[in-house]
């Protein structure tokens, strides 16, 4: 009876204590803004898969473990809310509309403002969406993630620029980058164009030293309002790169790690050995010469010797990204630092980056009316770039192009040493039994194993600011930043080599480079509401900046042996063969800047901003220039008659703007009238080389923009708008001058020319799907794009290549020779003069003059030979995009995230100059695509029949214009993010990823890829493709981890 009475008191003791923690929660959620019931709402217990939802009256009932327990609330459409596990059983919840996007915070770099409360045209770009992809900087995931916004990658070759366009190309001559800001401090983005081989290869992206993990937000400023505040720099629109801060709370630290495979995508399918022998042999055959392209049995083994120079030049490159980051504060103080460590090799073998980087950011408010802080970043990167093209023996193009009927190495096991050269590192010309020689080929491994194209880069960022708020509303700022960069660009051609190295009897060259920036501002601004109607916000600042560029180049030649590669051994044989020289200039801002905001009920906004620069840059006559912008807003919604009839809408604003912006990226004496050293009758003295003018200004602007902002349905939907139109006037150009003046053939830079842009903007943000388990949310943008060049130097077209400046024509309209075929009858082929009648080529042998060889089609007559005066404008091609956006798809099921995101652009037309370069009738290898061309039992085809060394066939005309439009999947990426790590693990967060980075592209381009653009001297020429780097395709595994 003892023990029975012990067991039942012992039963109830644990009945006791498991319902002391195990019971049920009830409740009711509503609507905080009129109290009604929310059915359908997921309430969840944190961090478990445990949960229900409400009924139609709300109510919810709900089991918990514990008193720890913490309740979640979401809604579509709502904010989410957490609560504690009650005393009692009732725990009742009131949800408002999950409004962040409106709350969202535009930063401009001088003052903050909240999205709902924004009249001017601006984009925001979350870090995560930069995060974790496999770039080199961060320029290169901004294509397709913002409207208005287009990011050219421009190559695959690692560390290369990025073109970024703002609402299109608004220069004619100079930069159309916009500024790019770093937590308040404009940034020198000057790229390092290769300055020994005449911009060609891999250049120095002064982005890509800057960590895409320390990124916490990117805010784009594409119309007046927005970019006024930075004047004469903000015609191509201003970048706000905001980095990650520390936060109240206790210490997290974090780890992420990026494991990465990459190849090259849509590399040129070239012929293989037979038929290479086949198609070259066929090329002499037609022209009356023997075989040019025989087998070869270097080592005898009775098997023709065969290559593929694509796979020895391409392998998969291996790249790895780790990051160890810090962060947390008290109420006083709060700090971020992070260290990162990169190592990736590219897909052409030795191009390899690799970057270390520091980063630490601290904010102390020792006081409440002082808060100070600083930002501090450093880092160095060593960069093995490559040649794609040019003096220096370009991989891609040697590899495209060598004959695959040699071996890689010859039997002594060095680099294929063949006939009829004594020079173990040439590949001769693919035929071992003549002496007819048209080509020599120089060996691809030994171009880039042997050459050298370095890239060291060293740089220092950094800002410290101060802050008061005297009295109430108003807050002073100094802010002082600076930027230090140091690069240097080191490369090495050998005298068996191609590029220049081989006719200077081996070549080395040295370029230093070091850029000083430093940036001072001081602005106050002041707040305050009165009457609980009106808000008013004024800024007024001063701003000083200064930079400092010094270059310094030397190349030694005519190297003693191939043993010395360096420039500092000093060795050379006969003459000397070295150069030395340099550059030095500085240039200064003085500014003072205003912005005055009012709004009246949240319902009625202006803003007016200015700013006043003096340039060093500009001429003496017109060194101030003077920038306003302005705008009006009228949120709709707020409205009583609206917001009393139409539910559906959470919010509506339609806003417009107007304003005056400036380039001044012209160069820092181009105002001056220069003098040089010369040599008149073996008299030294000083000559004029350079006409100044005094009355030199900045390009100006004139950005119009209306727009429209809305959310629908509980804010699931947003959508936003926007017409722009920005007109371009006094665009600097080169106009001739008088030969009376004294300097033959010389021109003056001055203002003359105008043209404009202008297009539709569409955004929208939209959670189509908000389930308790099951989320789904989609993001898209679209930009429509026109440009027409309006003013010009005495209306005169300024050439570029195969592109034009012409009034009243898109900038870089496309002007070739028009090609008509193949003549089906004989192959021979075809091409539109100027008045529009064919006129036939005939390459056949025996035919005695060149005048001789062009024919009408039938053959009947002769007629004048075509050259580039028959050459027409083809109307609306140009190389810039006249659309482009993305769309971007989340899906989240429990703790795994799938994301989908895709770029498209159109419009645009490409010169295809790698597939006109690869069906030369030269004596090099073909792409496949020549396998098509005429034969006589083949004539319905556009590819003419082939005749050796004839080049009017492949003569630079619309057969290799083509349309560049296409549809890229981006990037997909899936993710799990373990739950409970923190109780099983100590860990706050714990993420596995897989993820593929330009994973397919559908286009109709049969090129390389329709973004490649290998012409980047001028904004004229662009759009052209010629044998540049392949972009790459990675696969990618990840981890992010935080204690």
């Amino acid at each position: 009876m003892k023990r029975m009475l012990l067991l039942m008191f012992f039963s109830v003791m644990l009945c006791g204590q498991l319902m002391a923690q195990s019971r049920v929660i009830t409740g009711k959620v509503t609507d905080v803004k009129d109290g009604t019931p929310l059915p359908g709402v997921t309430v969840a217990i944190k961090g478990t898969s445990k949960g229900t939802i409400t009924n139609q009256n709300g109510e919810y009932r709900i089991e918990v473990s514990g008193p720890n327990d913490v309740l979640v609330f979401s809604f579509i459409g709502y904010g989410n809310q957490e609560a504690a596990v009650p005393t009692g059983g009732v725990r009742n919840v009131e949800l408002g509309l999950d409004d962040k996007t409106l709350q969202e915070v535009v930063v401009t770099g001088y003052v903050d403002i909240k999205r709902k409360d924004a009249t001017a045209s601006t984009s925001k770009i979350d870090g995560s969406e930069i995060n974790n992809k496999v770039i080199q900087s961060f320029d290169q995931a901004l294509d397709g993630l913002a409207a208005g916004v287009n990011a050219n990658v421009q190559s695959g070759a690692l560390g290369d620029a990025v073109a970024v366009r703002i609402r299109g190309v608004n220069s004619i001559s100079n930069s159309a980058q916009p500024l790019f800001v770093v937590d308040g401090v404009p940034l020198n983005t000057v790229n390092n164009l290769n300055v020994f081989n005449s911009g060609n290869g891999t250049r120095y992206n002064p982005l890509a030293d800057i960590n895409p993990n320390d990124i916490e937000s990117v805010d784009v400023l594409k119309d007046a309002a927005a970019a006024a505040l930075y004047g004469s720099r903000a015609a191509n629109g201003v970048i706000i790169i905001t980095t990650k801060r520390g936060k109240k709370g206790s210490a997290v630290v974090g780890y992420n790690m990026n494991l990465s495979w990459v190849t090259g995508a849509r590399i040129p399918k070239v012929l293989n050995g037979d038929e290479f022998n086949m198609i070259q042999n066929e090329k002499a055959n037609n022209l009356n010469v023997a075989n040019i392209a025989n087998d070869i049995d270097l080592n005898g083994d009775g098997q023709p010797d065969r290559s593929d120079w694509i796979k020895e030049v391409f392998k998969t490159g291996f790249q790895q990204t780790h990051q160890l980051n810090f962060s947390g504060g008290s109420e006083k103080a709060q700090y971020y630092g992070s260290a990162e460590y990169a190592d990736l090799k590219g897909f052409v073998i030795t191009n390899r980056i690799r970057r270390g980087s520091g980063r630490l950011n601290l904010d102390i408010t020792p006081k409440s009316w002082l808060k100070v802080g600083a930002s501090l970043y450093a880092s160095r990167a060593l960069n093995n770039g490559v040649i794609s093209d040019g003096f220096l023996a370009g991989s891609t193009f040697a590899g495209y192009n060598a004959p695959p009927n040699v071996p890689v190495y010859n039997t002594t096991g060095d680099y294929g040493g063949l006939y009829l050269t004594a020079n173990n590192r040439d590949l001769g010309n693919g035929n071992n039994n003549v002496t007819y020689r048209l080509n020599r080929f120089f060996h691809p491994l030994s171009s880039v194993l042997l050459g050298r194209n370095d890239n060291e880069s060293n740089r220092v960022q950094g800002n410290v600011y101060g802050e008061i708020s005297p009295v109430k509303g108003l807050k002073v700022t100094s802010r002082f930043g600076i930027d230090y960069i140091q690069n240097m660009e080191d490369q090495y051609s050998g005298p068996d080599q191609a590029g220049n190295g081989f006719g200077l009897n081996g070549l080395v060259q040295e370029n230093l480079l070091r850029i000083n920036l430093w940036n001072w501002s001081n602005f106050a601004t002041y707040t305050a509401t009165f009457n609980e109607r009106h808000n008013l916000t004024v800024t007024a600042g001063l701003e000083y900046q200064y930079s400092r560029r010094r270059e310094l180049y030397t190349g030694q030649g005519n190297l003693a042996d191939d043993y010395f590669k360096n420039i500092y051994d000093g060795l050379f044989a006969g003459s000397d063969n070295s150069f030395t020289g340099g550059t030095e200039n500085a240039r200064a801002f003085d500014s003072y800047f205003g912005r005055a905001a009012y709004s009246y009920s949240n319902k009625y906004y202006a803003e007016f901003v200015f700013r006043a620069d003096a340039y060093s840059g500009f001429g003496i006559n017109n060194r101030r220039g003077y920038f306003p912008g302005g705008s009006l807003g009228w949120r709709i919604s707020e409205e009583d008659f609206f917001k009393n009839n139409i539910k559906f809408v959470n919010d509506l604003k339609i806003r417009a703007s107007y304003g005056l912006v400036g380039n001044s990226e012209i160069g820092p004496y181009a105002w001056r009238t220069m003098y040089g050293g010369g040599t008149y009758a073996e008299v030294n003295g000083l000559t004029m080389s350079q006409i100044g003018d005094p009355n030199l200004q900045w390009e100006t602007s004139k950005k119009l923009d209306i727009g429209l902002d809305a959310s629908f349905l509980d804010n699931r939907i947003g959508f936003i708008f926007d017409y722009f139109r920005n007109n371009v006037d006094n665009l600097v150009l080169n106009a001739p001058i008088l030969r009376t003046v004294g300097v033959p053939g010389s021109t003056v830079t001055t203002n003359i020319g105008s043209m404009w842009n202008q297009g539709f903007e569409f955004t929208v943000n939209a959670s189509p799907i908000e389930g308790k388990d099951f989320t789904w949310d989609v993001s898209a943008n679209f930009t429509t794009l026109k440009n027409e060049v309006t003013k010009l130097v005495d209306g005169s077209d300024i050439p570029s290549g195969v592109s034009r400046a012409s009034i009243g024509r898109p900038l870089g309209v496309f002007f070739l020779i028009r090609y008509a075929g193949v003549n089906p009858a004989n192959g021979f082929p075809l091409f539109y003069a100027k008045d529009g009648s064919v006129r036939q080529y005939n390459p056949s042998p025996g035919i005695p003059t060149v005048a001789d060889r062009w024919t009408t089609q039938d053959g009947s007559a002769k007629v004048p030979a075509i050259t580039a005066n028959d050459g027409v404008y083809i109307e609306g091609a140009t190389g810039y995009p006249t659309w482009y956006g993305g769309l971007d798809n989340t899906f989240s099921y429990k703790g795994f995230t799938l994301n989908i995101s895709l770029q498209f652009s159109g419009g645009n037309y490409i010169i295809n100059g790698t597939r006109q370069s690869m069906m030369t009738n030269s004596l090099q290898n073909n792409i496949t695509e020549i396998l098509d061309r005429w034969t006589p039992s083949n004539t319905n085809t556009t590819i003419p029949k082939l005749f050796l060394q004839d080049n009017i066939s492949t003569q630079t005309s619309t057969r290799w214009l083509e349309k560049a439009d296409y549809l890229r999947v981006k990037r997909i990426s899936l993710g799990y993010n373990f739950p409970n790590v923190k109780q099983k693990l100590g860990m706050s967060t714990l993420r596995l990823f897989v993820a593929g980075d330009n994973v397919a592209l559908l286009t109709g381009y049969s090129g390389q890829d329709p973004e490649i653009n290998t012409n980047r001297a001028t904004n004229i020429a662009f759009g052209v493709d010629s044998r540049g780097v392949p972009l790459q395709r990675a696969f990618s595994l990840g981890l992010n981890a935080a204690f």
